[in-house]
């Protein structure tokens, strides 16, 4: 039995700075666990680690087994604090935080700022001059949006194959750029639930094609007007105050929170977002709510003046800060209070669903393989595929990571972390350091249980200059040794871009794009993200190995010993850093502190 080289974690309270700020705890794999946020560092992650268990929560018993590390980054504030919790999670995904299962299936409207507008459905929300509208969390609904508008606003698609309307093909036939930018802004005014605006501009339009005659162009101002006086007709609740509102409430089951956030617009019911969030029994429902707040409304592109939840919150007026004094309220009665109560209704519906959807998950990934293998021309399902990813920072530090996908489910001991060898420091060369690593994993084909476990798909994180490169390592390598006979490069290599999703495959010009909702492509993400994430955090882990090491073995007149003393009293170099003069004169001499500020 192999042992662990590991030492054993045993936690000194004087290593934990005692100002505000984030501590990160990871497991004896390099997985972080869980970030949390204290106005004392020390204070708070010493109860985690508290000799009596009398008054140990459930949470902090579960965390103290799986600890091997505790990071700490210092903040100037609570309020620093509380947003920098908040990017961690997003960036590392911690298995233990409350946090949004699927941040890349929101999708907008964008609405071009040029002299003739297009209209996009994206899944970026960009500050390049455009209009957006989202977010929405089904691609379908926008489908529906952009028929109608186009339809009835006769404004263009970017893509004109997508363009479902001759009228709209066109140009809008008889629609000069005048017109054509005054249907756009109506339409920008629709969909923001400006209804008002909208009727009085298009009753003015529709009496001045009267007068002059355009018959034609009256009739289908006539109709439109029409077609929004039904759709808005359909509400069951309204406001005449016409504050921008939304409603949050959720439903808890398990280890997910299912949340439903209805948006009112101008006083009327606009959209509606189904959200499933990770969320472990032991947090509170508090907690829960928070981490949504932080979590959606960084993707909503026109935010409300008012949200009601369910509950009160700790972080209440640090939070309306950060989303730009949006005010948080808890309704008691009233119309308020009964749209609350139907959003949970709602979000009770949507939990139904969604595990309905995960009881049949096993059967949809059986599904996925064998539509990957018809849409590749494979012999098979790919039973074992690998996935490769680079990651770097600014060149420095330059890592890679493999995982390994069996029968679409993730087998984590086989995962494998690479550095990469023959690059400069400081030069990018992802196309290089792909072909590398790529080598340094054929080369293994002598090796019987490397031989026995060859993948039967190869996936590689990016376009077709990554594919291009692998493909170089293949050629290069298959002159001296040979793949297994089942095995045929140019059909089992293939890579996966993020920008449009797109497989492009050797020998292959146009690459294959498959639609958003095809189980083979969702299976493709998943395996594509997860190498992502496993190179970042094998990135991260390097970074600061380095940082804590060559910029402290840099400064004059400090030696091994006291870098050691300081790195365990202040936890990181970004510790020591933002340690005040006093503290650090603790450790060291008045000149090695002058030469300690001068170096960082």
């Amino acid at each position: 039995m192999k042992k662990d080289n590991k030492k054993e974690f045993k936690f000194v309270a004087k290593k934990i700075p005692e100002s505000s700020g984030c501590y990160l705890f990871w497991d004896k794999n390099d997985q972080l666990l869980y970030v949390g946020k204290a106005k004392n560092l020390r204070k708070r992650v010493s109860s985690y680690f508290q000799k009596s268990k009398e008054n140990q929560t459930p949470r902090t018993e579960f965390f103290v087994k799986r600890i091997a590390r505790v990071e700490t980054r210092i903040t100037s504030s609570e309020m620093e604090a509380l947003i920098l919790e908040n990017n961690l999670v997003k960036e590392f995904h911690p298995r233990f935080n409350v946090r949004l299962k699927d941040d890349k299936s929101f999708v907008y409207l964008r609405i071009t700022k040029e002299d003739f507008p297009k209209m996009e459905i994206t899944r970026k929300l960009l500050p390049d001059g455009s209009t957006y509208i989202g977010p929405k969390t089904s691609a379908k609904e926008f489908r529906d949006t952009v028929r109608f508008c186009q339809k009835f606003f006769r404004v263009k698609m970017i893509k004109s194959s997508l363009d479902y309307y001759p009228l709209a093909s066109t140009g809008g036939l008889d629609l000069d750029q005048k017109k054509y930018n005054e249907n756009v802004e109506v339409m920008k005014q629709f969909l923001r639930g400006k209804t008002k605006e909208v009727f009085k501009t298009l009753r003015e339009r529709m009496m001045q094609f009267a007068a002059d005659k355009n018959f034609e162009a009256a009739a289908r101002t006539r109709d439109l007007i029409q077609s929004i006086e039904v759709s808005t007709q359909k509400q069951t609740v309204q406001f005449d105050d016409q504050v921008n509102r939304d409603f949050v409430n959720f439903v808890r089951d398990d280890k997910s929170a299912y949340f439903v956030r209805i948006a009112f617009r101008n006083g009327k019911l606009l959209d509606q977002n189904n959200l499933e969030f990770s969320a472990e029994e032991f947090f509170a429902d508090a907690e829960v709510i928070e981490a949504f707040l932080l979590q959606f409304y960084e993707h909503v592109a026109d935010l409300p003046t008012e949200i009601f939840i369910p509950e009160k919150i700790t972080n209440t007026k640090k939070i309306e800060t950060i989303l730009k004094n949006v005010k948080i309220l808890v309704p008691q009665k009233g119309d308020k209070q009964k749209v609350l109560v139907m959003a949970q209704k709602n979000a009770k519906h949507f939990a139904a669903k969604r595990k309905l959807e995960l009881l049949s998950q096993a059967e949809n990934f059986a599904n996925a393989l064998p539509e990957l293998a018809e849409v590749l021309k494979l012999k098979a399902p790919p039973r074992r595929i690998e996935c490769f990813d680079v990651s770097h920072f600014s060149g420095t530090s330059t890592v890679a990571s493999q995982v390994v996908f069996l029968d679409g489910v993730p087998k984590k001991s086989e995962y494998r972390r690479f550095n990469v060898k023959n690059l400069p420091d400081g030069k990018v060369d992802d196309f290089a350091a792909m072909t590398e690593i790529l080598e340094r994993r054929f080369a293994r084909i002598g090796d019987k249980k490397f031989a026995k476990n060859f993948p039967d798909l190869i996936v590689i994180d990016g376009g077709k200059g990554q594919l291009s490169s692998v493909m170089k390592a293949v050629q290069k390598f298959t002159k001296n040794k040979k793949f297994p006979t089942n095995f045929t490069p140019t059909k089992q290599i293939i890579a996966l871009a993020k920008k449009e999703e797109q497989i492009f495959r050797s020998g292959r010009k146009d690459p294959l794009e498959l639609d958003l909702d095809s189980s083979a492509l969702k299976l493709l993400q998943r395996i594509r993200d997860e190498a992502h994430r496993f190179a970042i955090t094998f990135n991260r882990s390097v970074r600061e190995k380095v940082a804590k090491t060559s910029v402290l073995d840099s400064i004059p007149g400090v030696g091994n010993q006291t870098r050691k003393k300081l790195i365990q009293k202040f936890g990181s170099l970004s510790g020591v850093k933002e340690a005040k003069d006093k503290a650090l004169l603790e450790i060291l001499s008045q000149k090695q502190l002058e030469n300690l500020r001068k170096s960082i």
